[in-house]
């Protein structure tokens, strides 16, 4: 029969821990290294659970249709959520994902007792992010907060993983604000989604859950900020209310937060913090990953949401915000296009006005889906900046003209 198999190595070097997923596909004898590289040393053991290394390369495994065998243990509890999670996905994409079965060592009932809570949050600066941690350190009674101490920041993510000079600014970026909300920072840098097993969209929750299971001896919760709201799902989708709590296990419990709020909503709580309106970090396509272009789709499609709420443009975005930076963001997917139509309508309910409303407006009308060849221009795109290439797009496309001399001139993708 063949298999996946899934060993977990784990070492230590000058304090801090290494851990390394490494996935074998029998008979094919390919190897694949996913290394989680901790900011202090992690406790391990033989009775480690699974957990966390099996959540984050789930969807490669049905992709491929083969048994995960996984060299190690997992709890009970991830072992139900993981067979229905598989039914979600088999369903929403047929085509792609098929159910497996999964056959560890050995399947543990570890189940904490009676104790204190702790909880810790994803944390990348963003619009969710900030305001999960208001929420469960400041906004909410504290008789129904989860009990946050702690954020957890990938590196490898938002800001590439061989990028160290700007994810250094970007924690240098967000602690005055975590100072203030008296979190906790740990750090996780690591290969996952530069590999590109999967598509970023599906799994980035999962892979996100993933970092977060690994502190599971220290902590009960994992807060994930949700995406969009719940009159307004776009499903399928990597995290949604319907399956980031399938990502539990018997010892941690990942939540998803914030789902009964409006992305203008949760801009218009962000704004009344004067510190969080200089830390957010929203951009991911800017050239400089620690900080806010100020003209991208993120980035203009936050700025919108502060006046939508009827809030100034914070000083986290460059100043000068034009209204023509509207007509040339890029709409990628139906999420974004989501969240655009929900600020139309957030506008229109309130009240707000100005001279970017009715350019949105026409703006969302004209969009379009887009074509497959344009999908693959803009993915080829993403993996050249993740993996630091951008300053060498323009001469990809000029040496690929020359080779082709005497054909048509190939276009610049979107965003180059």
């Amino acid at each position: 029969m063949d298999y996946l198999h899934l060993k977990v190595t784990h070492a230590v070097a000058d304090g801090k821990s290494r851990r390394v997923t490494w996935l074998h596909d029998e008979p094919q004898a390919i190897n694949i290294e996913i290394f989680y590289e901790f900011d202090r040393v992690m406790p391990w053991s033989d009775e480690t659970m699974m957990d966390g290394h099996v959540l984050p390369i789930l969807l490669y495994a049905m992709s491929i249709g083969k048994t995960l065998r996984v060299h190690g243990p997992l709890s009970h509890g991830i072992m139900r959520n993981i067979e229905e999670l598989q039914l979600i996905w088999r369903l929403w994409k047929p085509t792609i994902y098929k159910k497996i079965d999964i056959i560890p060592d050995r399947i543990a009932d570890v189940r904490r007792g009676a104790g204190q809570d702790k909880a810790i949050a994803a944390f990348s600066g963003g619009v969710d992010a900030t305001f999960t941690a208001l929420r469960h350190t400041r906004t909410l009674p504290e008789k129904v907060r989860y009990p946050l101490s702690d954020v957890l920041m990938v590196h490898g993510f938002d800001v590439a993983v061989d990028n160290t000079r700007d994810f250094n600014d970007l924690m240098l970026r967000v602690t005055p604000l975590l100072d203030e909300l008296h979190l906790n920072l740990h750090t996780i840098r690591t290969n996952s989604k530069t590999l590109g097993l999967q598509n970023w969209e599906d799994s980035f929750a999962l892979e996100l859950s993933g970092c977060l299971h690994m502190f599971s001896d220290d902590f009960q919760f994992g807060l994930v900020g949700s995406s969009e709201p719940y009159n307004g799902l776009v499903l399928p989708w990597g995290s949604s209310p319907v399956t980031d709590y399938l990502m539990s296990g018997d010892k941690f419990e990942i939540v998803h937060d914030g789902a009964g709020f409006l992305r203008t909503e949760k801009v218009a709580e962000v704004a009344k913090n004067v510190i969080a309106c200089t830390t957010l970090k929203v951009c991911w396509e800017g050239s400089v990953q620690s900080g806010n272009c100020g003209h991208c789709e993120k980035c203009v499609r936050t700025q919108l949401n502060f006046l939508a709420a009827g809030c100034k443009i914070p000083p986290c975005f460059p100043p000068g915000f034009d209204i023509n930076y509207i007509n040339s963001i890029n709409i990628r997917n139906v999420a974004q296009l989501a969240e655009l139509s929900a600020i139309i309508r957030y506008a229109d309910l309130y009240g707000a006005t100005g001279h970017w409303l009715p350019v949105l407006k026409k703006r969302v009308k004209s969009w379009r889906p887009l074509r497959r060849h344009q999908q693959l221009r803009l993915l080829m795109l993403s993996v050249l900046v993740a993996i630091g290439m951008k300053e060498h797009i323009k001469k990809l496309r000029y040496t690929l003209q020359n080779m082709g001399r005497g054909r048509k001139k190939l276009p610049i993708a979107a965003g180059s």
